[in-house]
């Protein structure tokens, strides 16, 4: 089982920075994250990753986002903790391929080979607008021109040299991208049986591609607690510090528009499947069926609080048995190879998984007892520099004529055994 941790500066919970325990105060100290890296390595993570926005994003009005340029700090973060591998995000976009050459070859360089790309074609009108344009191409012209991107940056180095490439998409063109082009696929899938067909779907793409299949990655957003009521109850905490820009900003993202309407009225009939809806079509069936669980009286309100911090990935709110239990059951029903662990809220999130969760994935002689890989491990992500170390600029060592679909080997086999 490969785990990636994903850290937001308190947590993934859109409420977790109003907690007593937060320490917005070390928005801006990289040394804080750092600390978050160094509990991933010790709980058998493989990777931490990072996530950014290009532009101005108005969220930051009522939460705490994203300080620092990611590929900088994570240049630190591979610096100080070594038996981690370290990925963050690049625009196909918003960047030029050389600029990307150079991004990523210079933190593989100073990871010691532990860089991972995460690549995406950043469709939001407002990163368009940071960047002096006026709009961004369509959907399936953004993935035609990072196929050209990527290629473009696979081939300034050798396959034993390059970043690990992590990819998002879950549309049909988005599939067919990461199964052309990924090692591994970060997906937004609740339910196991839609997270198994996705799999399934990458396996058949990438066999049409003669390529290994990329690893599937869900995202998992996770509230513990050392019982059951524990654990509802820091969720609700959370929950209750949820504001209500928050609330709207929220609902914003999904594109729910809301005249008239109030948080605490009934959720209007159409209004996340009608054919008004302009919002993520890929979560739009998500916040469907959360409304349908919830039931006829479900409010709008009431909607945002099951979403906040997960927003459209599994979750689980419970003892470490029972996310320990999920994590096992996923992986060894093919709907997983790994997860993505979502933590509702920092500091204290990450500790209360490597505490109570990592010893039960790694407890020999149990139902549950799965071998977690970190970069540098046998059976593992490879942690390795080249011998004699690669000039810290790849254009230099350039090969054109590398085929994009080289198969790669920076994960394992997903058709091995876990």
């Amino acid at each position: 089982m490969k785990l990636f941790a994903e850290f937001h500066h308190s947590g993934d919970h859109e409420g977790a920075w109003r907690l007593p325990t937060a320490r917005p105060d070390r928005t801006n100290d990289a040394g804080y994250y750092v600390e978050r890296a160094r509990i991933a390595a010790e709980g058998g993570f493989s990777h931490v990753f990072f996530a950014d926005f290009v532009g101005y994003d108005p969220v930051v009005r009522h939460q705490v986002r994203w300080p620092f340029e990611p590929t900088t700090l994570l240049g630190a973060v591979a610096a100080t903790v070594p038996d981690i591998g370290v990925v963050a995000t690049g625009s196909t976009v918003f960047a030029s391929p050389d600029d990307l050459v150079d991004t990523f070859a210079t933190l593989q360089d100073v990871s010691g080979g532990r860089a991972g790309w995460n690549i995406v074609t950043a469709g939001a009108p407002v990163a368009a607008a940071a960047f002096g344009r006026e709009a961004v191409p369509a959907h399936d012209a953004r993935y035609d021109a990072a196929d050209a991107v990527v290629d473009h940056v696979r081939a300034a180095f050798t396959e034993e040299t390059r970043p690990l490439f992590v990819q998002a998409g879950a549309s049909p063109r988005g599939r067919t991208f990461a199964a052309r082009h990924a090692d591994a696929v970060f997906a937004a899938t609740p339910d196991r049986e839609a997270a198994r067909a996705f799999r399934d779907d990458l396996h058949a793409r990438a066999a049409a591609l003669g390529r290994p299949a990329p690893l599937l990655l869900p995202g998992f957003l996770v509230t513990l607690g050392s019982t059951d009521e524990e654990a509802r109850r820091r969720r609700r905490q959370l929950d209750d510090l949820l504001s209500e820009g928050t609330i709207a900003t929220l609902l914003d993202q999904f594109g729910l528009d809301l005249p008239g309407v109030g948080l605490d009225d009934r959720l209007p009939d159409g209004l996340v499947t009608g054919a008004g809806f302009q919002g993520i079509r890929s979560r739009a069936a998500v916040l469907e069926g959360v409304a349908r669980e919830l039931g006829p009286d479900v409010t709008l309100r009431g909607l945002v609080r099951h979403v906040a911090g997960s927003r459209g990935h599994l979750q689980h709110t419970g003892t470490p048995e029972a996310i320990a239990e999920i994590m096992a059951d996923w992986v060894g029903a093919g709907a997983a190879d790994g997860f993505v662990v979502k933590f509702s809220h920092n500091p204290g999130g990450a500790e209360d998984f490597v505490d109570g969760v990592t010893p039960l994935l790694r407890a020999p002689g149990t139902a549950r007892h799965i071998t977690l890989t970190r970069a540098g491990d046998p059976g593992g992500l490879p942690a390795r520099v080249p011998d004699p170390p690669p000039a810290r600029r790849p254009r230099s060592r350039r090969r054109p004529g590398l085929s994009s679909l080289t198969p790669v080997s920076r994960l394992d086999n997903p058709q091995d055994p876990p």
